[in-house]
């Protein structure tokens, strides 16, 4: 009976590992911000709120770059039409929930054709370089055309538009933009938990090897391009729902890098990295910019995220999230010693 029992506490001490711990926290964590509009200002739930956004363009070039292994530079074109997109429709057609509806599918139409000729052009290229190349260069064409046609777009001062009645209650935004979040990941974890998905990790880790096995590596990088850009599309819908304005800094190679820096520093090919990554960064940066009220030095504030980014990297070469699941293997792997003879 003792090395049975001696089993089961070995099983109960090893249930109290960090993983636990982390459960706990997120859900204190999703406790908190369900209830974080009730009691804070207007500045704490835009920043929150902006923070469950981006993760979602965050999570879905994690799926190109963190599980299949693809650098996509043109990413933002499907973010920023999607906030364009919305933008236009709201001004010209008017700011109905119909008209918003109509602006979703529009994107969603939107970004699996430009998905689709992304992926024709550039995973033909062969290799990791031409492939960023010509997404860049295509998102630099697209956000020239979009700079030229001030008439829809506003060109560089960007494009003002309403929304619907029912929306302008900045809470009511805030708890659509963190079911919009939940929905999202657990869609996408659905999608990466899938035979696609781990036929993804597999070109990921050695694509040659994937098609000697027989699959079509071309036509799941396709997928895997069709899904990031479905999602980073709706995600831009939000976006622009959210802040009611829309400009070409939001089709730009700075807006791509941006969710490049999330997954690196939350953690690649998790997902969940992508929120950690966006909640710092967007954290860190908001507080930044707010010192540079206390002295001019902070006007330079690019320095000082610059030296945090850094700093992180160095420390956290996996992550957040990758140094994480390494304590908790560690953790797991322990040796567990009972106390006591047998009998």
């Amino acid at each position: 009976m003792r090395p049975a029992l001696r089993a089961l506490h070995a099983a109960r001490g090893r249930m109290a590992t960090p993983d636990r711990w982390l459960a706990v926290l997120l859900a204190l964590g999703c406790g908190w911000l369900l209830v974080v509009p009730m009691f804070s200002g207007v500045v704490l739930t835009h920043l929150i709120g902006r923070i469950f956004i981006l993760s979602v363009f965050g999570m879905s070039y994690d799926i190109l770059r963190g599980y299949t292994g693809v650098i996509n530079l043109g990413h933002a074109l499907f973010f920023g039409g999607g906030a364009y997109i919305a933008g236009i429709m709201m001004r010209h057609s008017g700011p109905t929930l119909a008209n918003l509806a109509l602006a979703a599918a529009i994107t969603l139409v939107f970004s699996s054709v430009l998905a689709y000729l992304m992926g024709y052009l550039s995973f033909r290229s062969g290799g990791v370089v031409p492939c960023a190349m010509l997404t860049l260069a295509m998102a630099e064409v697209v956000r020239h055309v979009a700079e030229a046609a001030r008439t829809y777009t506003g060109g560089a001062d960007g494009l003002i538009f309403p929304i619907p009645e029912l929306l302008r209650n900045r809470v009511t935004v805030y708890y659509l933009a963190f079911a919009f979040m939940v929905l999202m990941l657990l869609a996408l974890r659905r999608f990466v938990d899938s035979p696609a998905g781990r036929v993804l990790q597999a070109i990921r880790e050695n694509e040659q090897r994937a098609a000697f096995l027989g699959y079509d590596t071309m036509l799941y990088k396709q997928i895997a391009l069709q899904v990031a850009g479905l999602s980073a599309g709706l995600a831009g819908v939000t976006f622009g729902v959210f802040g009611r304005f829309a400009n070409t800094d939001l089709l730009s190679i700075d807006q791509t890098l941006n969710a490049l820096l999330v997954t690196i520093v939350g953690g690649t090919g998790t997902l969940y990295g992508a929120i950690v990554g966006t909640a710092f960064i967007q954290t860190i940066r908001y507080y930044l910019l707010e010192l540079r009220g206390l002295h001019p030095i902070f006007e330079r504030w690019l320095l000082f995220f610059g030296a945090v980014y850094v700093v992180v990297v160095l420390c956290f070469p996996f992550g957040f999230i990758g140094w994480w699941k390494r304590i908790s293997a560690r953790w797991t792997a322990r040796p567990t010693t009972g106390k006591g003879g047998e009998g």
